[in-house]
């Protein structure tokens, strides 16, 4: 009988839950990986917002080349407002509008997408044409995320300066000087948090003669260059 009863003893003892230490241990372990976890997503979240406004300029940019070898019009894509401030986090811009030609060249109206006044004669949905990644209320909000002033663009003909302007054929049609050395218009977002931190993490979008667009960035190396996206030696923009 005493041996039965220290058995059931043991087998209560057994059943114990954990002591206060134990607890305690296992707390602290929660709020170490919990800061961990909090210090990560304040670098990758930034990081991400930045990315994915540069692809989805780098979207629109393709769309509209290829309404316009579709339409057999022009199509632009306007640049309307750089972020004027790039350390300031209480608030970021830039802004751009997409947008069909009523005419294969020198274009006098626009149609921001969806294009809509072949149908309904007015230019009356814009939703998809007009991307502002300041709006806070707006879909194509990116928080913390500007575009850098861009270099001066001429545009074609007249009219037009600040466009990117793709004609039937699929290529730009913006003057020489509108490009850089390396022969692209390069437009530039910027992770402010980065930026007020005191180094630079931005992602930018080369849109060469062709059409043909890229995204380099200083976020990671690749053969000993700042670039991502499509690796330059791979194509020619």
């Amino acid at each position: 009988m005493a041996h039965l009863y220290l058995m059931r003893s043991r087998a209560r003892g057994s059943r114990r839950g954990f002591t206060l230490i134990e607890l305690m241990i296992v707390v602290a372990l929660i709020m170490i990986l919990t800061a961990i976890g909090i210090g990560l997503s304040d670098d990758l979240i930034p990081r991400f917002r930045t990315r994915q406004a540069a692809k989805t300029f780098s979207s629109k940019v393709n769309e509209c080349r290829a309404l316009a070898i579709r339409s057999g019009k022009e199509c632009s894509v306007w640049l309307l407002a750089a972020d004027s401030s790039l350390t300031n986090l209480d608030a970021n811009n830039g802004e751009y509008w997409v947008g069909m030609g009523n005419k294969n060249r020198d274009s006098s109206t626009w149609d921001y997408l969806p294009v809509d006044t072949e149908t309904g004669g007015s230019d009356s949905d814009q939703s998809q044409g007009v991307i502002d990644i300041g709006d806070k209320d707006g879909q194509f909000y990116q928080r913390r995320v500007g575009i850098a002033q861009w270099s001066s663009l001429g545009g074609p003909g007249t009219g037009n300066s600040d466009r990117i302007v793709f004609g039937p054929r699929g290529f730009v049609t913006n003057p020489s000087s509108d490009f850089g050395a390396l022969g692209t218009i390069d437009i530039t977002f910027v992770n402010k948090v980065a930026r007020a931190d005191g180094f630079s993490e931005d992602w930018t979008v080369k849109v060469g003669r062709t059409g043909m667009t890229r995204i380099d960035t200083t976020v990671q190396n690749e053969y000993g260059g700042l670039r991502s996206g499509t690796a330059e030696s791979s194509s020619t923009p």
